[in-house]
């Protein structure tokens, strides 16, 4: 991972003064080694650590310059000898090893339509100096940041936003319907961030500056829900999954020493876990090293007998964790003052207890099993698809195998809601599965019409089809909140010189999984079945078996604790609420829902960590808006005499 800088300025006035290096100063959580290329209207920046500058990460080059295209990229990209024997085909040879020199290449092979034809995780900028023109892009699930603005005539793009704030002539107000759509978890505005004027580049997007200065974004990669029921039996598509996660966790291991995986004992981590650790024995690799939590006895959050029995059948120990030692809120105030963006996680700590221990196992690289739920598995919402279709037999059999209890609770939750909204779709009414929080401030809604972006992005999503449980599995992946954290994610993990890594998240996988009919995903009161079977003789079957109930929620560790405010400290932030004084909430309103969920359990707890959290935020960094905390010389490494223009 890495901090990229760009600014394109057609007057050239920002080659004359220091405000790269101000920029530069904002990236050094991104990296303390740095480079800056000059040429002509554009500026190029990189900072990165020592750690990365190997192959298997963003490798020793910053600005690659290849020709008349020149490219900085925080990137690792999987699939190499597939995209080096594509490039071939098409008579384009990178002229280097690193990611960015494959990236050059790629945009010397297709143009702006390179990003599609790469695998991994990515954010990069290309000058092509031939044609005048800035191209960017992210990738496909928005694991590394990229962000934008307009200023002054310029184009400035940046991994991080204080990079672009850090520039004197930048907008650095707040955007306060971006701010209530981030405490709201809205749909709408996956472009938009707490400042006026900057822009999240979304994921699977592009972003091109052509010689005229005009600047667009477009989507290179969109996901397609298609069931096909008559092309591969049950079995084979298992074997399928089982080789694509293969070569899924075998591309993402570290390039040298452990790969750590974060294992729990439910059915995804495991998954990689067992076909990951074959895979890498028939290549004569090292195993995966689990690393995991520990619970109470009681708790609904303890797996860890689970946990033994994967580790054992691979002969194996876990490193234990223990949920004791990490408590909620510790440290919130710093964790929100170092965090580029107001969207932490709620499990905070909870993660960086895991980071932590990855990097005193030595290993730069942790595996995690996010992406399991969203590819095999949906809700019982699916149920409400069997009524609207007049599925009668299938619902009532589903029902039952999903522990449903009698025609009165199936008429309450599941025939009435879905009547209810299908009359309010066929009156031109689309009610959103998840409203945004009361507390909003009603004027601010009004103004900006917050809820009706916050409906039309949810029906835009129902829009393709596939039913309640389409809706829902879009909405997991394009839900503006999901890249977010990812990118926070990224940040994170830098702290500690780890590279989080999702194999489950792989795009072959993604696009293979949403191929598979909706029966593999929940049916017979069971869910995922095709990775379960996948991952059969690689896990002791108890492992695999369905479950009355889920394990490994977080839900009491959350509710005991956050309800808990040791100190005072979320009271604190609600009494003296800063989103209140800017107008994005109803003070009254917050402090109501705080008391009531604080005291009875009530409400959206979830909702209200994110508002907490951007309280914290927004205090921090109004604090220090405008300050630098070290001098641009201190972090800047000058590059060869030839890049300098």
């Amino acid at each position: 991972m890495s901090g990229i800088l760009a600014v394109i300025d057609p007057h050239q006035r920002f080659n004359t003064n220091d405000s790269v290096g101000r920029m530069l100063s904002a990236l050094t959580s991104r990296g303390s080694l740095s480079e800056i290329w000059r040429s002509g209207d554009s500026v190029l920046a990189v900072a990165r650590f020592d750690w990365e500058m190997t192959d298997g990460f963003s490798g020793p080059a910053l600005v690659v310059n290849d020709g008349t295209v020149s490219v900085v990229a925080d990137a690792t990209l999987y699939y190499a000898e597939d995209l080096l024997r594509a490039l071939a085909a098409v008579g384009v040879r990178p002229t280097g090893p690193t990611a960015s020199h494959v990236i050059a290449a790629a945009y010397r092979a297709w143009g702006e339509d390179c990003a599609r034809h790469l695998e991994g995780d990515f954010a990069f900028v290309v000058c092509d100096r031939a044609r005048q023109r800035t191209f960017a892009a992210r990738d496909f699930m928005g694991r590394r940041p990229l962000y934008y603005a307009h200023v002054d005539g310029m184009l400035v793009i940046a991994s991080t936003l204080s990079a672009i704030v850090a520039h004197p002539d930048a907008p650095n107000e707040f955007d306060l319907a971006a701010l209530a759509e981030i405490v709201g978890v809205s749909l709408a505005g996956p472009a938009r961030t707490p400042y006026k004027g900057v822009s999240l580049l979304p994921p699977a997007a592009a972003l091109v500056r052509d010689a005229t200065g005009t600047t667009r974004t477009k989507a290179y990669w969109s996901l397609q829900l298609e069931e096909r029921h008559d092309r591969e039996s049950f079995d084979t598509a298992a074997e399928r999954v089982r080789a694509l996660l293969s070569a899924a966790v075998t591309e993402r291991c570290a390039p040298s020493g452990p790969t750590a995986i974060w294992l729990s004992g439910g059915y995804d981590s495991p998954a990689m876990y067992g076909v990951g650790n074959a895979a890498l024995d028939r290549l004569g690799r090292n195993r995966l090293l689990p690393i995991s939590f520990s619970h109470p006895v009681g708790d609904p959050g303890r797996e860890d007998e689970l946990i033994e029995d994967v580790t054992r059948f691979w002969n194996a120990r876990p490193v234990w964790l223990h949920i004791d030692d990490v408590p909620l809120l510790r440290d919130a105030a710093a964790n929100a003052a170092r965090a580029d963006a107001p969207l932490q996680h709620a499990f905070e700590n909870w993660l960086r207890a895991l980071f932590a221990a990855t990097r005193d196992q030595q290993s730069h690289v942790a595996l995690n099993g996010d992406g399991g739920d969203q590819l095999f598995a949906v809700s019982a919402i699916f149920l409400r698809d069997l009524f609207s279709s007049f599925r009668w037999r299938e619902l009532r059999r589903e029902w039952r195998a999903f522990g449903g209890a009698g025609a009165r609770e199936l008429w309450r939750t599941v025939a009435r809601p879905e009547l209810e909204d299908r009359l309010s779709e066929h009156r031109g009414i689309y009610r959103p599965s998840m409203r945004l929080p009361e507390w909003i401030q009603p004027d601010l809604t009004r103004q900006h019409g917050l809820d009706v972006h916050h409906a039309d992005a949810e029906a835009a999503l129902a829009a393709p089809g596939g039913g309640r449980a389409g809706t829902e599995t879009r909405r997991a992946f394009a839900n503006p909140t999901t890249p977010r954290l990812f990118s926070a994610l990224s940040s994170m993990g830098l702290d500690y010189s780890v590279e989080l890594r999702s194999p489950l998240f792989d795009r072959r996988i993604v696009e293979y999984a949403f191929q598979r009919p909706r029966t593999e995903r929940a049916s017979r009161g069971a869910v995922k079945h095709l990775l379960r079977h996948a991952a059969r003789d690689l896990l002791p079957p108890a492992i695999l078996a369905p479950r009355a109930v889920r394990t490994g929620t977080l839900t009491s560790y959350f509710v005991k604790s956050f309800r808990a405010d040791p100190d005072g400290i979320v009271s604190d932030a609600f009494d003296r609420s800063r989103l209140a004084e800017l107008g994005v909430v109803d003070a009254a309103s917050l402090q109501q829902a705080w008391r009531r969920y604080k005291t009875k359990g009530e409400g959206s707890g979830g909702h209200l960590v994110v508002a907490f959290q951007t309280e914290l935020w927004i205090r921090s960094h109004e604090r220090r808006a405008g300050g630098m905390t070290e001098s641009p010389a201190q972090l800047i490494r000058m590059p060869a005499a030839g890049f300098l223009q």
